[in-house]
């Protein structure tokens, strides 16, 4: 690549990714298939960057094929299963392709502020923009699909659903193929194809592929042809969404132009920045009038070549859903063939069949590479076997041939984190060996483990912890350092098990009274309920003078009756105290305190003792 090259491809990125905002498809599949066309820019651009081998990037190219192969196939099991999917889980999909939509945008925008350290100011303003269009396209796309959603929230009758989910697998299946057309298109300008035909010849060439396909007399290839033929790709969405586009420039081109006759006036130096940004929205706005004049005017979807000889992007289709299965299949194998003769020559290719690899597991071919012969199993594994040897292998993560060691419950498989199988919900679960633990890959890179089997144990993991099943089926929960068993309350709390039962009685609670309510009650209440009855009694002049009055005397005759209480209690206890010490105490406290002449005195407290007269 020269110094222009990245800067180019860096917008083909922002057009191929605004080009998957044109239509608000539901991602059916749980399987964000714009995202794979984003990877396949980057790692494309990341090649050319890097001066990568041929192999390498016709690799790249045949990747995307049979991604499109395989998403084909994805969609059209949904589409067998679809009467069969609750509705829950399709409504979920709408959600899901809302939150794909708003990390393709964050990530877009995230790999150009990472790239564009290198670009002019110029190409800069020019990128922004681009973000500026794809994140109003987001909002657009993302409304569009909530009111998909509250409409089918509102459909009542099953057979009116299931013919909306129908209409939308059709729909993603279309847009499928146009994102794959353009990507292969893409591909054909950016790299240095070494093909000994003319530049026109190559699209020639699809063409004569489609052509054989017309000419098939297989009565699935015949009805196929008759419906691409005649029914042209649904162009509604696309023409809508290139109009909104168009609406969002023609308001940006204002917004700056408006800009520039502020600044102009405030003599700033931002003016020429602002004014390319404006040249680079007119240009954009007019390919978009003619993208659109393009779409209305499309007649025959076939008339892919003009009169010069040039290739009409909107028109051409290579990609084609409505093929049956072995047709997808061959027509897959024709491109990559054609592709790697492009890109790779001088070489001795050899010409691998897809067809014969997707199919090896029913016709037993077998193939040979640097490891030695092998076969392709049902389960896609490459089987090697070699001479007198009945013993079958297959690659580790160390790439060295290891024996083939399926079970009865599970078949194995090998990646970079070793070797697993797929559980019931197409999971990777992680087992080394035959006695291993299992473990799961989890989203953060971290190997978390599941099952392992302890003393003929089986022990498995949630969130609470470590348990096994006893034999009533309740998980049992248990540590490995300690010997304390635990069980779930129901509420997501671990209760330890007890051995001896904790048998408690009940009581019954008292009445709920507070001290305040009491006091109120026995003290601020009686007072009141006297002074009031009194007041209204009387009736005086100013009631609330004399209530306050009469409180006061309430409370003064209260304190002089406590203190009194208190006082005789005083008094019974001291004589308590001494009539218990004895007569003689008692007679000899009467002898010291008694003068000659006394005279008998009662008190209020009715107490009766001597006093003397002095």
């Amino acid at each position: 690549m020269n110094t222009q090259e990245p800067v180019k491809f860096m917008f083909i990125i922002a057009r191929e990714i605004k080009r998957s905002f044109e239509s608000p498809v539901i991602l059916l599949t749980l399987k964000d298939y714009a995202n794979c066309i984003f990877n396949t820019l980057i790692t494309m651009r990341t090649a050319m960057l890097e001066n990568a081998q041929p192999e390498e990037v016709a690799e790249i190219v045949n990747s995307f094929h049979l991604e499109w192969l395989q998403a084909v196939q994805d969609i059209e099991n949904f589409k067998k299963r679809a009467k069969n999917t609750p509705r829950e889980s399709i409504l979920k999909t709408l959600d899901y392709t809302i939150e794909c939509m708003k990390s393709r945008h964050k990530y877009f925008q995230r790999f150009v502020e990472e790239s564009q350290k290198t670009m002019i100011q110029e190409n800069k303003n020019m990128m922004q923009a681009d973000i500026q269009i794809i994140g109003d396209m987001y909002e657009v796309i993302k409304y569009a699909l909530v009111e998909k959603k509250e409409y089918l929230l509102y459909q009542a009758d099953k057979g009116d659903f299931y013919v909306i989910i129908m209409n939308e697998v059709e729909e993603l299946m279309n847009w499928l193929d146009i994102i794959y057309d353009h990507l292969a298109i893409q591909f054909s300008k950016v790299l240095h194809l070494k093909l000994p035909l003319l530049p026109g010849d190559l699209d020639k060439t699809l063409q004569e592929i489609i052509d054989e396909l017309d000419n098939c007399l297989k009565p699935g290839s015949q009805e196929a042809d008759k419906e691409f033929a005649y029914k042209p790709k649904t162009l509604g969405s696309a023409d809508r969404l290139h109009g909104m586009e168009i609406c969002k420039v023609i308001e940006k081109i204002k917004k700056l132009e408006d800009r520039i006759n502020r600044l102009k006036i405030e003599d700033s130096s931002a003016v020429m920045a602002l004014e390319h940004k404006t040249m680079y929205l007119e240009e954009r706005l007019l390919s978009l009038h003619n993208l659109k004049l393009s779409l209305n005017s499309l007649k025959i979807p076939r008339c892919v070549i003009r009169r010069d000889g040039t290739v009409d992007e909107d028109e051409l289709h290579i990609f084609n859903h409505l093929l049956p299965q072995p047709e997808r299949h061959r027509l897959v194998d024709h491109l990559v063939n054609l592709w790697n003769t492009a890109i790779i020559t001088g070489k001795d290719l050899n010409h691998k069949s897809i067809i014969s690899i997707l199919s090896s597991a029913d016709l037993k071919e077998v193939f040979a590479d640097e490891m030695g012969r092998f076969s392709v199993d049902k389960y896609g594994r490459k089987i090697y076997t070699f001479d007198n040897d009945e013993q079958l292998y297959q690659v580790n993560d160390q790439n060295e041939l290891v024996p083939v060691k399926d079970d009865e419950k599970h078949v194995y498989f090998f990646d970079e984190c070793g070797r697993y199988f797929l559980n019931n919900i197409r999971e990777r679960v992680y087992k080394a060996h035959d006695n291993a633990s299992d473990y799961v890959l989890h989203k953060e890179g971290l190997m978390h483990k599941v099952r392992e089997v302890e003393n003929g144990v089986e022990h498995l993991y949630d969130n609470l912890g470590r348990y096994y099943i006893n034999a009533e089926g309740v998980r049992i929960y248990k540590d490995k350092e300690s010997n304390e068993e635990y069980q779930n309350d129901g509420h997501g709390n671990l209760v330890r098990i007890r051995d001896n039962i904790s048998t408690y009685n009940t009581c019954h609670p008292g009445p709920m009274v507070t001290h305040e309510s009491i006091y109120l009650r026995e003290t601020v209440g009686a007072a009141l309920k006297i002074c009031i009855t009194e007041a209204v009694a009387i009736q005086p002049a100013d009631p609330v003078r004399y209530l306050a009055d009469r409180l006061e005397q309430y409370h003064l005759s209260i304190y002089t009756k406590q203190n009194r209480l208190k006082e005789h209690e005083q008094m019974m206890a001291e004589r308590k105290h001494t009539m218990a010490e004895g007569p003689q105490s008692a007679s000899l406290y009467e002898t010291e305190t008694q003068p000659e002449e006394s005279i008998s005195v009662t008190d209020l407290n009715f107490t009766q003792y001597e006093t003397s007269h002095f």
